[in-house]
C-alpha cells in the first residue's frame, strides 16, 4: 500500500510540475510586474510612518534641516525610501520641505531605470561612498562638503542629505535640463551649469571633502575625461576623495548603441590600449563628440592621470556594469 501512495504522490507531483511549468511559460510578461510586491508601500513600514507622523505632526518642525535630521534616525535605505515618496498627500508638511522625486519617465531617461529599483542601486552607492569614504580618510561622511559632478535630476545628491547638510551639497552638469529639474525638485542652493568641457566649476572656490561622478566617466571621450579630471583636481580638498565609475571590458558585449563588428573592435581596444569609447550621434563641442560609452581599465587610468593615485574599488552586483574607483590627489 505505502508503495502505491508514494507512486501517486510522485505522479501528481510531476502533473503538477509539468502543467504548473506551462502556466507560467504562457503567462504574458507584464503579469509578473502586477503581482511582484515590490512597491513603495510594500515597504513603507509603520517604523518608519511613525517617523514621519512625529515630524510632520512636531510644531518645531519647520525647515527642512529640522525634517532631514528628524529623518536621520532612520536607517539610510528609508530615508531614500521617505524622498522617493516624496510628495505624499498623508504628509503634507514634509512634502512642502523635503525635495521631491522626478517622473518615473524622468528617471528611466536619465538611468534606464525607476522608482524602487534605482533606489536599491543608488542606496547601495551612497552606502559604498560613505564606507570607503572612511575606509581612506579615516573620517566620517557626516558634515562633510560634497559635489556632485554630472549630478543629472540629483538622485544621488538627495541621499547625501543624510550625513551632510544642504549647504554643504553641490551639484553641477552641463545639461541646463536637468538643473532645472534639480531646481524644480528643490535641490536649489548650489546647483548650476557647468560647462562640457570645464576648465573651472561654478562653485567658487569651494574645496571639496568628496567628488563624485556617477555613470559620468563612462560616457565621456578622452578629452572629456582629461579635460575634467585636471579640473577636479583643482577643487578637492588636499586629503579629499574623488569618486568615479567605469565599466569593464564585458560592456562592450551589451552595449546597444554598437553593431556586432564594433563591440569586437571596442573590446579589442580596451583589452589593447586600456581604453575604449564610442561616440554617440550628437554635435560636436569644440570640434569633439564628448558624449558615447567608454570602458577602461584601472592601468590606464594610472598611466594617464599621475595627478590622482587609486586607493580602492567597489562595485554593485545590482548594477553590474559600474565599477567604483575612489581616489586622491597627489
Amino acid at each position: 500500500m505505502e508503495y502505491v501512495q508514494q507512486a501517486m504522490k510522485n505522479f501528481i507531483k510531476k502533473i503538477l510540475k509539468q502543467y504548473g511549468l506551462k502556466l507560467v511559460r504562457e503567462l504574458p510578461s507584464k503579469f509578473s510586474v502586477s503581482v511582484s510586491v515590490d512597491s513603495i508601500k510594500d515597504h513603507m513600514f509603520g517604523y518608519i510612518k511613525e517617523v514621519m507622523r512625529a515630524l510632520e505632526d512636531d510644531p518645531g518642525v519647520v525647515t527642512r534641516r529640522d525634517a532631514i535630521i528628524g529623518l536621520r534616525q532612520l536607517s539610510l535605505d528609508d530615508f531614500g525610501l521617505v524622498i522617493l515618496s516624496m510628495p505624499d498627500p498623508e504628509y503634507p508638511k514634509l512634502s512642502r520641505l523635503l525635495p521631491t522625486m522626478a517622473s518615473d519617465e524622468v528617471q528611466r531617461s536619465w538611468t534606464g531605470n525607476h522608482g524602487l529599483a534605482l533606489l536599491k542601486e543608488t542606496t547601495a552607492f551612497v552606502r559604498a561612498l560613505s564606507y570607503n569614504y572612511t575606509r581612506v580618510t579615516g573620517r566620517q561622511l557626516d558634515d562633510a562638503t560634497v559635489l556632485d559632478f554630472g549630478c543629472g535630476y540629483g538622485r544621488i545628491a538627495q541621499l547625501l542629505y543624510y550625513f551632510t547638510a544642504e549647504e554643504q551639497i553641490f551639484g553641477v552638469d552641463p545639461w541646463e535640463q536637468s538643473i532645472e529639474l534639480c531646481r524644480g525638485s528643490g535641490l536649489c542652493t548650489n546647483f548650476a551649469v557647468s560647462e562640457y568641457l570645464p576648465t573651472s566649476l561654478p562653485v567658487g572656490e569651494t574645496k571639496f571633502d568628496l567628488i563624485y561622478a556617477f555613470s559620468v566617466y563612462t560616457h565621456l571621450s578622452r578629452r572629456a575625461m582629461t579635460t575634467s579630471l585636471n579640473t577636479l583636481r583643482k577643487y578637492i580638498a588636499d586629503d579629499g576623495l574623488l569618486v568615479m565609475t567605469i565599466r569593464p571590458v564585458e560592456n562592450w558585449e551589451h552595449d546597444p548603441h554598437t553593431s556586432p563588428e564594433q563591440k569586437v573592435a571596442l573590446a579589442v581596444r580596451h583589452r589593447e590600449e586600456g581604453f575604449a569609447f564610442n561616440p554617440h550621434n550628437r554635435a560636436p563641442i569644440d570640434g569633439d563628440v564628448t558624449y558615447g560609452d567608454s570602458s577602461m581599465t584601472l592601468d590606464w587610468i594610472v598611466a594617464t592621470f599621475p595627478d590622482w593615485t587609486i586607493k580602492a574599488t567597489d562595485r554593485c552586483l545590482s548594477d553590474r556594469l559600474q565599477r567604483y574607483v575612489f581616489l586622491v590627489p597627489r
